[in-house]
């Protein structure tokens, strides 16, 4: 009878505690589980997620033949042999929902932040629109984070610690650095320590320590120079040094969580200022009139830039 529980997925959703009442409780008074019920019981007890059948079953019989041995001496077969490839079966099932537990994703929406404590006290300020993604499972060896959007990380000492992105990737020891990834789009600005930085497309590496940032933009590389302890998003104020509008009206989309018609601009000029979280009339005029580019919204709400002022009701 055991065979019917290898099927459409029964014991990791038998393990996850995702079966029926039906069908626990038929399960239960099957004769086959009190075997699968002490497999999963010794499984739960191994240290870590990755688990060895035949320890498992030695540990089954040590308890089984030491129990056994106090009642009488009969020498009896401890395991029927149908159960050693059940186990596997049920590690399976075990490896799936633990490593589903041990996932972390963190996502933030349009004008929120989030502050993140990563299993070795590191953190992490994710800012508007933004995702991160990280495995609990051995993390003392293996830091690793996956960024969509733009955080700020302040890393604790110890082994290396990645920052994995569409656009590239960054490795430090411990350091404070702000990371901004969006599609063909890549900047890092090291604000503590040093941090080492690859370009994914063209594969160039850069080594930044504090006050020091480069960008990649349409796989060009640009460096330079900045003097600010912490990133200026944190206090509630973006701020650009010489970066594409377009960029900066991505940052102003997932502030204000609004829509802009940008057809009639050009957004590969650059800005150098910023603007504040606070008040959308106030940014859009901060970013957009000292590049002449009148705006306006329409009857969907969508925020109209024209780079030959024609209305000014909004300025």
């Amino acid at each position: 009878m055991y065979k019917q529980y290898l099927k459409d997925n029964f014991l990791a959703r038998w393990v996850s505690g995702d079966l029926s009442p039906e069908e626990q409780q038929a399960f239960e008074k099957s004769d086959d589980y009190a075997v699968f019920n002490k497999i999963n019981e010794t499984s739960q007890k191994l240290d870590a997620p990755v688990f060895d059948a035949s320890s498992l079953f030695h540990k089954i019989q040590t308890e089984k033949s030491t129990k056994n041995q106090k009642t009488n001496h009969t020498v009896v077969k401890l395991v029927p042999n149908w159960a050693y490839g059940v186990a596997a079966s049920i590690i399976i099932a075990l490896g799936i929902f633990y490593a589903m537990n041990l996932q972390s994703n963190f996502e933030t929406q349009f004008s929120e932040q989030l502050t993140i404590s990563l299993p070795d006290q590191s953190k992490v300020k994710l800012n508007s629109n933004s995702e991160l993604h990280f495995n609990k499972f051995n993390w003392d060896s293996n830091r690793v984070v996956a960024l969509n959007g733009e955080a700020f990380f302040d890393v604790e000492k110890g082994e290396k610690f990645r920052v994995i992105t569409d656009e590239g990737e960054i490795e430090v020891l411990g350091t404070e650095f702000n990371v901004v990834s969006r599609h063909d789009y890549f900047e890092i600005q090291c604000h503590e320590g040093k941090v080492r930085v690859v370009n994914i497309d063209t594969s160039i590496e850069t080594i930044l320590t504090k006050g020091k940032a480069v960008r990649f933009v349409d796989n060009s590389k640009e460096e330079w120079a900045f003097s600010q302890l912490r990133p200026d998003w944190l206090k509630g104020e973006s701020t650009f040094k010489n970066t594409p509008l377009s960029q900066v009206i991505i940052a102003l989309e997932n502030q204000y969580k609004v829509v802009f018609d940008k057809s009639k601009i050009d957004t590969s000029k650059r800005f150098t200022g910023g603007f504040s979280h606070t008040n959308l009339k106030l940014a859009l005029k901060t970013v957009f009139k000292p590049m002449s580019i009148s705006f306006h919204s329409d009857d969907s709400n969508t925020i109209i830039l024209n780079s030959s002022p024609k209305t000014q009701a909004d300025n």
